[in-house]
């Protein structure tokens, strides 16, 4: 007898037989239904009004750090809160993760595993610029509900066998209390992290990073190699913005990444669901500076400082920017049009990182030692160079459209290289392609540091005492 149950209340029971015959295992499989778990007593109805604040309303720090909490409440197998640090004021910064996976979930000291492909919405960077926090909660709402309960939602089902999710609401928390751009201290997180074009130590730090920069550099660095993709959601246009935000002039000019081609097709799966920003060509002083709802950072105005660049340079993460709407705080009243309006495109956008692509996965064999690895897309603007140091199984996502790949992985001790291996591959619609390489056993025999003891003169004299 099977019997399911959360506490004293069982929910269902079931009682199975079969026969064991010599030499044998037998295998009884019992399937417990999907819709037991609207029955659960310790599960919140989210529906119910007073599960949540009032739906259609700017929701409070203290509201957002409950609303995480009954998220992970609601389902804490597949959504967990995260304290990433506090602000300047005190105020603490969460995220939300969503996943099916087990080892896809950060912790203190151990990152989420490199195999499953994450991508990160950050929210709130400056204080007065609400709208992406906002539907970010709607979102979050979403996805909990149903996370690991098949069938509920087939989108999300979708998403989510294809990675995780990570929910950053508010980065700046005391800029939100205080309804002004920068954070309690005044400073503008988007213009605080190091430049490489104006910190020629880029990437290490400048000593003048706040405590919420250091937050997110932190955070972004324990998720690993599993984050592939990250946007960042502002107010004061309709616009996705691609990097690079900086340029050396410091005047109006393109300077675009070398994957400029991967990250356009990237912005352009957000913009085209929604035919309000893909026909947005800029208005009033903007006007002509868009192109169909998109920009590239310099090409509009250049900064320096902030995210997309750093994060794209140090982490090897394809950032973007999208501005949500012109007024950058709207009226609460106008909440549900702009849920309607973003949520296509929100989801698009982890479709386009999550459930097509190429997944590199390198084996070490049992018992090696650590190598440093490097994974070199070869098809030009398609995904930057990867490096990492293992001597266990480690994977490299690119989030590209459809079409044929090539990727070359070399191991290697310094600049000593072991070894390497070009693997191709197909990347269908709505696909996810893996190409696995195992790294040899044997390699080791060929490495010069090691003395040939198949040759004469490697060892002494044979017969003699030595």
């Amino acid at each position: 007898r099977v019997e399911w149950k959360g506490g004293a209340q069982v929910f269902g029971q079931k009682a199975v037989s079969g026969e064991v015959s010599p030499d044998q295992r037998t295998l009884l499989r019992v399937e417990v239904p999907v819709a037991r778990e609207a029955a659960e007593p310790d599960k919140p109805d989210l529906s119910r009004k007073e599960s949540l604040p009032e739906r259609w309303t700017w929701w409070s720090n203290n509201q957002l750090g409950e609303f995480v909490h009954k998220m992970q409440e609601s389902n804490p197998e597949h959504c967990k809160a995260f304290n990433i640090g506090k602000s300047f004021r005190g105020n603490d910064i969460w995220t939300l993760t969503v996943s099916t996976r087990p080892d896809a979930f950060p912790s203190a000291n151990t990152p989420p595993s490199s195999l499953a492909p994450s991508f990160l919405y950050v929210g709130g960077v400056h204080g007065n610029e609400p709208l992406g926090r906002q539907l970010m909660f709607y979102m979050a709402e979403e996805l909990c509900a149903a996370a690991g309960r098949q069938g509920v939602d087939p989108e999300i089902d979708r998403i989510l066998a294809g990675g995780t999710v990570h929910l950053l609401f508010s980065m700046n928390p005391d800029g939100f209390e205080m309804k002004q751009r920068g954070n309690g201290k005044g400073v503008d997180l988007n213009r605080n992290f190091p430049d490489p074009i104006k910190w020629s130590k880029f990437p290490q730090l400048t000593g003048n990073e706040e405590p919420e920069t250091l937050a997110l550099m932190n955070y972004i660095d324990l998720l690993g190699d599993s984050l592939i993709g990250a946007t960042h959601l502002h107010g004061g246009a309709e616009v996705m913005v691609i990097p690079f935000d900086g340029n050396k002039s410091g005047k109006r000019a393109p300077n675009p990444t070398p994957d400029d081609k991967l990250i356009r097709y990237l912005g352009r799966r957000y913009v085209d669901a929604q035919p309000e920003m893909a026909t947005n060509n800029g208005r009033g002083v903007d006007a002509g500076l868009f192109q169909n709802g998109m920009v590239q950072g310099s090409n509009w105005y250049p900064l320096w400082g902030g995210l997309q660049d750093f994060f794209y340079l140090k982490n090897q993460v394809y950032f973007t920017t999208i501005e949500m709407s012109d007024e950058k705080w709207p009226d609460a009243s106008e909440l549900p049009k702009w849920w309607k309006q973003h949520r296509p495109s929100m989801y698009e956008l982890l479709k386009a990182y999550l459930c097509q692509g190429l997944t590199v996965q390198v084996d070490f064999p049992d018992g090696a030692k650590e190598e440093q690895v490097v994974v070199t897309m070869l098809n030009k603007g398609m995904g930057s160079q990867v490096r990492f140091k293992t001597s266990s199984t480690h994977g490299v996502h690119y989030p590209v459209p459809a079409g044929e790949y090539s990727v070359r992985v070399e191991w290697k001790g310094g600049a000593q290289v072991f070894g390497q291996k070009a693997v191709s591959g197909e990347v269908s619609p709505d696909q996810r392609t893996l190409l696995r390489v195992e790294v040899p056993v044997a390699r080791e025999a060929a490495e010069p540091d090691k003395p040939d003891l198949s040759r004469k003169e490697s060892l002494p004299e044979r017969w003699t005492w030595w």
